[in-house]
Protein backbone atom coordinates (compact mmCIF):
# COMPACT_ATOMS: atom_id res chain seq x y z
CA UNK A 1 0.00 0.00 0.00
CA UNK A 2 1.27 3.46 -0.84
CA UNK A 3 0.37 6.19 1.63
CA UNK A 4 -0.12 9.87 0.91
CA UNK A 5 2.24 12.32 2.60
CA UNK A 6 0.85 13.55 5.90
CA UNK A 7 2.56 16.44 7.64
CA UNK A 8 2.19 18.10 11.04
CA UNK A 9 4.10 20.94 12.66
CA UNK A 10 4.49 21.99 16.28
CA UNK A 11 4.80 25.74 16.70
CA UNK A 12 6.35 28.10 19.22
CA UNK A 13 2.95 29.64 20.00
CA UNK A 14 -0.55 30.16 18.64
CA UNK A 15 0.28 33.72 17.58
CA UNK A 16 0.72 34.94 13.99
CA UNK A 17 4.40 35.42 14.81
CA UNK A 18 4.83 31.72 15.68
CA UNK A 19 7.57 29.70 14.09
CA UNK A 20 7.96 25.94 13.62
CA UNK A 21 9.82 24.05 16.36
CA UNK A 22 9.24 20.48 15.18
CA UNK A 23 7.96 18.87 12.02
CA UNK A 24 6.87 15.35 11.15
CA UNK A 25 5.91 13.80 7.83
CA UNK A 26 5.11 10.38 6.45
CA UNK A 27 6.78 8.57 3.59
CA UNK A 28 5.00 6.54 0.90
CA UNK A 29 5.65 3.32 2.88
CA UNK A 30 4.01 4.74 6.03
CA UNK A 31 7.24 5.51 7.86
CA UNK A 32 7.11 8.68 9.96
CA UNK A 33 10.07 11.05 10.12
CA UNK A 34 10.36 13.88 12.59
CA UNK A 35 12.92 16.53 13.46
CA UNK A 36 13.33 19.54 15.68
CA UNK A 37 13.87 22.87 13.95
CA UNK A 38 16.55 25.27 15.13
CA UNK A 39 15.09 28.80 15.24
CA UNK A 40 16.23 31.30 12.64
CA UNK A 41 17.83 34.52 13.93
CA UNK A 42 14.61 36.54 13.90
CA UNK A 43 12.33 33.83 15.31
CA UNK A 44 11.82 35.08 18.85
CA UNK A 45 8.20 34.15 19.58
CA UNK A 46 7.79 31.54 22.35
CA UNK A 47 4.87 30.44 24.53
CA UNK A 48 6.20 28.57 27.56
CA UNK A 49 2.76 27.04 28.19
CA UNK A 50 3.09 25.02 24.97
CA UNK A 51 6.16 23.23 26.30
CA UNK A 52 3.79 21.01 28.31
CA UNK A 53 1.81 20.20 25.16
CA UNK A 54 4.61 19.37 22.72
CA UNK A 55 7.31 18.67 25.29
CA UNK A 56 9.89 20.85 23.55
CA UNK A 57 11.85 23.58 25.32
CA UNK A 58 13.65 26.52 23.75
CA UNK A 59 16.98 25.09 24.86
CA UNK A 60 16.16 21.80 23.18
CA UNK A 61 15.47 23.34 19.76
CA UNK A 62 18.64 25.42 19.92
CA UNK A 63 20.78 22.47 21.00
CA UNK A 64 19.26 19.63 18.96
CA UNK A 65 17.33 21.28 16.18
CA UNK A 66 18.28 21.07 12.52
CA UNK A 67 18.68 24.28 10.53
CA UNK A 68 15.70 25.33 8.40
CA UNK A 69 17.77 24.62 5.30
CA UNK A 70 18.53 21.04 6.43
CA UNK A 71 14.87 20.42 7.25
CA UNK A 72 13.67 21.64 3.85
CA UNK A 73 16.31 19.63 2.02
CA UNK A 74 15.37 16.41 3.84
CA UNK A 75 11.63 17.02 3.46
CA UNK A 76 11.90 17.68 -0.27
CA UNK A 77 14.15 14.63 -0.76
CA UNK A 78 11.60 12.42 0.99
CA UNK A 79 8.45 13.63 -0.70
CA UNK A 80 7.83 12.33 -4.18
CA UNK A 81 4.74 14.49 -4.79
CA UNK A 82 4.53 18.20 -3.95
CA UNK A 83 1.19 17.74 -2.15
CA UNK A 84 1.01 17.21 1.61
CA UNK A 85 -2.04 16.57 3.75
CA UNK A 86 -2.16 18.32 7.11
CA UNK A 87 -4.33 18.51 10.18
CA UNK A 88 -4.73 22.31 10.00
CA UNK A 89 -3.83 23.27 6.41
CA UNK A 90 -3.81 27.04 6.84
CA UNK A 91 -1.69 26.89 9.98
CA UNK A 92 0.69 24.31 8.45
CA UNK A 93 1.05 26.36 5.30
CA UNK A 94 1.86 29.51 7.32
CA UNK A 95 4.49 27.64 9.35
CA UNK A 96 5.97 26.03 6.23
CA UNK A 97 6.09 29.49 4.68
CA UNK A 98 8.14 30.74 7.66
CA UNK A 99 10.49 27.78 7.27
CA UNK A 100 11.01 28.42 3.56
CA UNK A 101 11.36 32.19 4.04
CA UNK A 102 14.17 31.56 6.53
CA UNK A 103 16.08 30.06 3.59
CA UNK A 104 15.10 32.77 1.12
CA UNK A 105 12.95 30.32 -0.83
CA UNK A 106 9.36 30.16 -1.99
CA UNK A 107 7.17 27.40 -0.61
CA UNK A 108 7.20 24.53 -3.13
CA UNK A 109 4.53 22.35 -1.50
CA UNK A 110 0.78 22.39 -1.92
CA UNK A 111 -1.05 21.90 1.35
CA UNK A 112 -4.45 20.29 1.80
CA UNK A 113 -6.58 18.85 4.57
CA UNK A 114 -6.08 15.24 5.61
CA UNK A 115 -9.83 14.84 6.03
CA UNK A 116 -10.80 15.82 2.47
CA UNK A 117 -10.57 12.24 1.21
CA UNK A 118 -12.34 10.58 4.14
CA UNK A 119 -15.71 8.99 3.62
CA UNK A 120 -18.83 10.54 5.07
CA UNK A 121 -18.96 7.60 7.52
CA UNK A 122 -16.08 9.05 9.54
CA UNK A 123 -17.21 11.20 12.43
CA UNK A 124 -14.28 13.63 12.42
CA UNK A 125 -15.26 15.49 15.59
CA UNK A 126 -15.59 12.25 17.56
CA UNK A 127 -12.30 10.95 16.19
CA UNK A 128 -10.47 14.14 17.19
CA UNK A 129 -11.88 13.84 20.72
CA UNK A 130 -11.25 10.09 21.06
CA UNK A 131 -7.62 10.39 19.99
CA UNK A 132 -6.97 13.70 21.83
CA UNK A 133 -5.54 14.59 18.43
CA UNK A 134 -4.87 18.27 19.05
CA UNK A 135 -3.01 17.48 22.28
CA UNK A 136 -0.51 15.17 20.58
CA UNK A 137 3.00 16.07 19.35
CA UNK A 138 3.47 16.37 15.59
CA UNK A 139 4.86 12.87 15.03
CA UNK A 140 1.91 11.28 16.81
CA UNK A 141 -0.56 13.42 14.81
CA UNK A 142 1.04 12.11 11.61
CA UNK A 143 0.73 8.52 12.88
CA UNK A 144 -2.93 9.11 13.71
CA UNK A 145 -3.62 10.58 10.25
CA UNK A 146 -1.97 7.52 8.67
CA UNK A 147 -4.07 5.22 10.82
CA UNK A 148 -7.31 7.03 10.01
CA UNK A 149 -6.50 7.06 6.29
CA UNK A 150 -5.70 3.34 6.21
CA UNK A 151 -8.81 2.42 8.23
CA UNK A 152 -10.92 4.55 5.89
CA UNK A 153 -9.41 2.83 2.81
CA UNK A 154 -10.26 -0.59 4.23
CA UNK A 155 -13.93 0.25 4.78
Amino acid sequence: MEYPCFLAIDASSYEDTAHPVAIAWSLADGTVKTTLIQPDEDWEDWDYALEDLHGITQDTVYERGETPWSVIRELENDIDRPFVQCDEPQRCEALLQRLYEACGRDLTLDVGSHSDELSANVNREEWYLDTAFHNQPCDERVRLMLLLWSENKES
